[in-house]
C-alpha cells in the first residue's frame, strides 16, 4: 500500500517517478559530477552527462542545511513535478542540487529556475514545444 502524497480539493494525487527514471547508484552520481557539465542558477546546480540508456535518470541532492525533512522533500517533490512535465531530450542522466534559498521558493519559482537551467543545458526538447498562434 502506497502513502497519500498530498490532497488538493478532496482528490487524492500520486506522483512516484518509476525507478527506471532514478540515479540510485553512488558510482553514477560520482561520475557525473566527475565528467558531467554543469550549470547554475541561484536556485539550483545541474550536472548532466549523457547515458547509453532511451530514457533519461534524474537525481536530486537537497542538502539538510535547507531545512528539515518536511522542507526538503517538499522541494524535491516540486522538482520531480516540473521534470514530470517538462519535455526534454532522451538519453541524459542529470543531478539537480538545491542551493541556499530555495527552501524560501514558491512551486512557480523553482519551476522557472529548473527550466532555465535546463535550457542552458540543451536538455529541452524543441520540438515538443507548444506552437504560438
Amino acid at each position: 500500500m502506497r502513502p497519500p502524497r498530498f490532497c488538493q480539493g478532496g482528490l487524492m494525487f500520486v506522483s512516484i517517478m518509476q525507478s527506471r527514471f532514478r540515479l540510485s547508484e553512488d558510482k553514477r552520481f560520482s561520475q557525473i559530477h566527475q565528467e558531467g557539465r554543469s550549470i547554475a542558477n541561484s536556485l539550483l546546480v545541474v550536472r548532466v552527462l549523457r547515458n547509453e540508456l532511451d530514457h533519461n535518470r534524474y537525481g536530486f541532492m537537497v542538502s539538510k542545511r535547507l531545512g528539515n525533512a518536511v522542507t526538503r522533500n517538499r522541494i524535491k517533490r516540486r522538482l520531480r513535478e516540473v521534470v514530470r512535465m517538462a519535455k526534454l531530450k532522451d538519453g541524459w542522466d542529470a543531478v539537480f542540487i538545491v542551493r541556499k534559498g530555495a527552501e524560501n521558493a514558491n512551486y512557480d519559482q523553482l519551476k522557472s529556475a529548473l527550466e532555465n537551467v535546463l535550457q542552458r543545458a540543451d536538455l529541452l526538447d524543441k520540438s515538443c514545444e507548444k506552437e504560438t498562434l
